[in-house]
C-alpha cells in the first residue's frame, strides 16, 4: 500500500511536469513573444528535480522488494537441495524420488515467492484497471440502445422547454439555465441569440437529448422527450453544428451518412440545395474525393456546405442549427448564407442560433438570452425599435466584445 501511494504521488508529479510543456507548446507564440523560453525550461527543470528525488526512493523501495523476493526464492531452493542431498545420503530417499520431490517443491516455492517481486507492478496498475472497469460497468442515464419508448407515426414539430433548470455534470455549481421556458410551434422558425455562456447551445443539447434537465421538462408535441424512443427521436431531427463534423472518408460517404439508402440523384440534389454541388464537381474525383483527416483538405465554408447537404438529405421535420455560419471565411459566407436561407424557408420547425443580422430577417421570432434567461423576444424590427441587448449584439463593432463577457 505504501508503494502504491508513493507511485500515485510520482504520477501526479509527472502530470504537473507534462502540463508545463503542454502549455508551452500550445502557447508557443506567446512564449516566444515574451522571451519566456528560459522561464519555461526553469519551471520544467524544477518539476523534474522533485520527480528525481521521489523516483530515487521509489526505485530503491522496488529494488529492495525485488531483491528480497529473489533472495527468498534462491534461499528456499538451496535449502531444498541441501535437504534432498542429506536425505539421499542417509538412505531415506532414492535419487529418483529425491529429484522428483525437489522439482515439485522448487516450482511450488517459485509460485509462492514470485508474486512478491511482481507486487509493485500489480499495485501500480491496479488504479488504472479500476478506472477502466468503472467505465465498462457504468450504466448511462440516457441509453441510446433502449428499444422501448414511443414511436409516433407523425411529428408535428411543436417543441417546448417548460421551467427548465440545467447545469452540466462536470460543473454542477454553475446553473446554465434557470427556470427557462420557450415554446416553438410546429413549422415555426425561431432564432436564439445571446452573449457567450447564456445557454444557447445548451438548448439544442437538451432538445437532442444529449442531456436531461435537472428540473422542468422538454416537450415534443406535448409529450416529454423521455417518453420517446431515443433513436426515433434523433432520427427526426437534423443538426448542423457550429464546427461541422467531417469524417475522414469521401464526400459521398459524408453526405450519405444521414441516410444510407439514398440514391446518387438524391445526394446530388441535396448538394445543390446546399450550394455544394459546383465545388464538389470541380474536384479531381468529384463526390468520391477523400477529404482527409477531419476534412483538412476542405475550407471551412466547403465543410459547412457538406454538413448542410447532409442535413438536407436527412429531411428531418425539425432543424437545429448551432451558429452554422459563424466560422466561415468571408468569401464563402454568402454561398453558405444562401444555403441556410434555402434550408430554413421550408415548413420545418427550426431553431437557429446565430449572430448574423442577415439571418434574422427570415425567422418568425427572435429570442435574446442572457445568463440563462429570456430578456427580449420579438421580430427583428420590433427588437431593433427596443434598442436593447439585441441591437448591441447585432452591431459589428460591439458584438465581439459583448459575446466574450456575460452581461448582468
Amino acid at each position: 500500500m505504501w508503494l502504491a501511494g508513493f507511485s500515485r504521488g510520482i504520477q501526479e508529479m509527472h502530470r504537473k511536469a507534462s502540463l508545463v510543456l503542454e502549455d508551452a507548446v500550445r502557447n508557443i507564440y506567446t512564449v516566444v513573444a515574451y522571451c519566456a523560453g528560459n522561464k519555461v525550461m526553469e519551471l520544467y527543470r524544477l518539476q523534474l528535480g522533485k520527480i528525481l528525488k521521489q523516483s530515487f526512493f521509489h526505485g530503491m523501495g522496488i529494488g529492495f522488494a525485488f531483491g528480497f523476493s529473489q533472495f527468498l526464492l534462491f534461499a528456499c531452493n538451496a535449502l531444498l537441495l541441501w535437504y534432498t542431498a542429506v536425505s539421499v545420503k542417509d538412505g531415506r530417499l532414492t535419487i529418483a524420488t529425491g529429484l522428483k520431490e525437489y522439482m515439485v517443491f522448487s516450482f511450488a516455492t517459485f509460485a509462492l515467492v514470485e508474486p512478491f517481486g511482481l507486487a509493485p507492478y500489480i499495485l501500480k496498475r491496479r488504479k488504472s484497471l479500476i478506472s477502466v472497469f468503472e467505465i465498462i460497468d457504468r450504466e448511462p442515464k440516457i441509453d441510446p440502445d433502449d428499444n422501448t419508448g414511443l414511436k409516433p407515426p407523425n411529428v408535428y414539430g411543436s417543441i417546448e422547454l417548460r421551467n427548465v433548470d440545467f447545469c452540466y455534470p462536470t460543473r454542477p455549481e454553475v446553473m446554465v439555465l434557470s427556470n427557462f421556458s420557450l415554446k416553438v410551434n410546429g413549422g415555426q422558425t425561431i432564432a436564439v441569440v445571446g452573449v457567450l455562456g447564456s445557454g444557447k447551445s445548451t438548448i439544442i443539447s437538451l432538445i437532442e437529448r444529449f442531456y436531461d434537465p435537472v428540473a422542468g421538462q422538454v416537450l415534443l408535441d406535448g409529450r416529454d422527450l423521455k417518453l420517446f424512443n431515443l433513436r426515433w427521436l434523433r432520427s427526426h431531427m437534423g443538426l448542423v453544428q457550429q464546427e461541422p463534423v467531417i469524417f475522414s472518408t469521401t464526400i459521398r460517404e459524408n453526405i450519405i451518412y444521414a441516410r444510407h439508402n439514398a440514391t446518387d440523384a438524391e445526394i446530388k440534389e441535396a448538394a445543390r440545395i446546399a450550394n455544394a454541388h459546383h465545388f464538389i464537381s470541380s474536384l479531381p474525383h468529384g463526390y468520391d474525393t477523400h477529404v482527409g483527416m477531419s476534412g483538412i483538405n476542405l475550407t471551412p465554408g466547403q465543410k459547412q456546405r457538406i454538413a448542410i447537404a447532409r442535413v438536407v438529405l436527412k429531411n428531418a421535420p425539425i432543424l437545429l442549427l448551432d451558429e452554422a455560419s459563424s466560422a466561415i471565411e468571408s468569401e464563402s459566407s454568402r454561398v453558405v448564407q444562401e444555403a441556410l436561407d434555402t434550408l430554413i424557408m421550408g415548413n420545418k420547425t427550426t431553431i437557429l442560433i446565430a449572430h448574423r443580422a442577415a439571418m434574422m430577417r427570415h425567422v418568425d421570432d427572435i429570442v435574446v438570452l442572457n445568463s440563462g434567461r429570456v430578456v427580449e423576444q420579438g421580430t427583428h424590427d420590433s427588437l431593433v425599435q427596443m434598442n436593447g441587448l439585441y441591437v448591441r449584439l447585432m452591431q459589428p463593432h460591439f458584438s465581439k466584445g459583448l459575446r466574450q463577457h456575460r452581461l448582468v
